[in-house]
């Protein structure tokens, strides 16, 4: 089934059938993202970011949160990263909540203006909810859950509460529709943690139980599906998570901010705000993080007393950028084993790494004894007054052939030195030597020396005469 990409106002712009990479994860506690990659289409290239558009896949709508685009081994790509519709519910807030009724009737309540409804449930009993803090309605929801111990699914634009999601008799997990399992015991740890991928064969919704039967693994033991990850187009397989179920982060905050911190109220430097959400000072003022759904960031204050981001995520690139210095003690860099920066500072490179762009220097930042560049045409080195004093390039200009230039000044008047290969020869002389068909002609203002392959022979060059030197006492000369 091919992706449909829309506009956030429900514009058809293209279908997407060629997918090279893809990813879609769902779990029990309501985290449901898909990620996917595919070729630069005519329709896509104008895509500026992900704020404006959705994805249809599979009768569930996921909204665009970054883009990404790249030109890698002569493919034009693009990267989309996307989260289920039902994130919008994290822009709503509530200063507080109280509802009274069935869950469906609670839930009616607080959807209420979100564009978001409430959808199935089995649960017939009634309650009463009472959420006394300021949280988003997506951590409500997650909340509400969790105080009357029930599972949260969201499909579409509906929220649905089942007592148990999946099966509630064991799904047996044996060798015949495992591909692979492993289980790790921590020291110190009463929990173990699993990884496990399953065939095609095994049909598995997240919330089932199940019974893991290994003997000769020593695992048999019943747990609970809490989360399917799997790659459509590209693998059958999926991988699974399993264990006990339990509360979210998402749902925690909000009993945090209930039973046991203040609003705005630090304690020991931790202060959570419902401006910026958890906040980590420093006594002295000089740094703090803050994180909250929509951004993180660990800040100092500079000279003029202002807070700057020094490191941060940005959500729409979807990665963490550094502002500042950065020091390494007693270890290295290590870049994919290509780019490698060693405990003394030496820098190695390997297989396809590659340099792009920039100068180099002599010295240090404050003492230059000039320096080296590459440019479109060659390699060229300056002195510390930025005079040039040698290039090794090509012409490219129809001619495409090398020369070494050797410099010794800067202005109208310099005078240069130049060495260059044309089609029937070789020319030692001033700077002068251009033609776009690649054969030497004397011109005004050349002044040198030409050796000629064709017959072997030297020539004195001068303006627009042309004079083989003799050899013996016979000296050819001008004037």
């Amino acid at each position: 089934m091919a992706f449909e990409l829309f506009t956030r106002s429900g514009a058809f712009i293209t279908n997407i059938e060629k997918i090279l990479t893809c990813t879609k994860k769902e779990t029990l506690s309501g985290v449901l993202t898909l990620n996917f990659e595919t070729l630069i289409t005519d329709e896509m290239e104008t895509l500026a970011n992900g704020s404006d558009y959705t994805i249809l896949y599979e009768n569930e709508y996921y909204d665009v949160v970054s883009i990404q685009k790249a030109l890698n081994r002569g493919l034009y790509k693009i990267k989309f990263s996307c989260e289920h519709v039902s994130y919008r519910l994290s822009k709503f807030s509530r200063s507080y909540f109280w509802g009274i009724g069935t869950v469906k009737e609670i839930l009616t309540l607080l959807l209420k203006d979100t564009g978001f409804y409430a959808g199935i449930s089995d649960i017939i009993v009634d309650y009463e909810i009472p959420i006394k803090e300021e949280s988003t309605v997506r951590s409500m929801i997650l909340k509400i859950a969790d105080i009357i111990d029930c599972d949260v699914q969201f499909t579409g634009f509906y929220v649905n509460m089942f007592s148990h999601r999946g099966s509630t008799t064991p799904i047996e997990l044996i060798d015949k529709n495992v591909v692979s399992i492993s289980k790790t015991e921590k020291v110190g740890s009463v929990v173990p943690s699993y990884s496990i991928t399953v065939r095609p064969t095994t049909n598995l919704v997240v919330g089932d139980e199940l019974h893991l039967k290994f003997d000769r693994l020593g695992i048999n033991e019943n747990v609970r599906l809490l989360g399917i990850t799997s790659k459509p187009f590209i693998s059958k397989d999926y991988d699974l998570e399993v264990g006990i179920a339990e509360s979210t982060i998402e749902a925690d905050l909000v009993s945090l901010k209930q039973d046991s911190i203040e609003n705005n109220k630090s304690y020991y430097g931790v202060k959570i705000s419902s401006e910026e959400g958890l906040i980590v000072s420093r006594e002295d003022k000089k740094a703090k993080v803050i994180m909250n759904a929509d951004e993180f960031r660990m800040q100092a204050m500079d000279e003029d007393f202002i807070f700057r981001d020094k490191l941060y995520f940005d959500p729409i690139a979807g990665s963490y950028k550094f502002r500042g210095s950065i020091e390494v003690d007693a270890g290295k860099i290590n870049i994919n084993n290509k780019f490698i920066v060693d405990e003394n500072g030496n820098a190695y490179m390997s297989g396809e790494s590659t340099i792009y762009g920039g100068r180099y220097y002599a010295g240090d930042v404050d003492h230059s004894d000039g320096f080296s560049q590459m440019t479109s045409s060659g390699f060229e080195v300056f002195n510390s007054t930025n005079d040039i004093k040698l290039r090794l390039g090509y012409t490219t200009e129809g001619e495409d052939f090398p020369f070494i230039q050797l410099g010794s000044g800067s202005g109208t008047f310099t005078d240069f030195g130049l060495v260059k290969k044309f089609t029937d020869g070789l020319w030692i002389g001033n700077s002068e030597p251009a033609d776009e068909s690649g054969n030497f002609t004397p011109m005004a203002g050349y002044n040198g020396i030409f050796f000629r392959f064709s017959d072997n022979t030297a020539y004195v060059v001068k303006d627009t005469e042309l004079k083989n030197i003799y050899t013996g006492a016979a000296i050819a000369k001008f004037g």
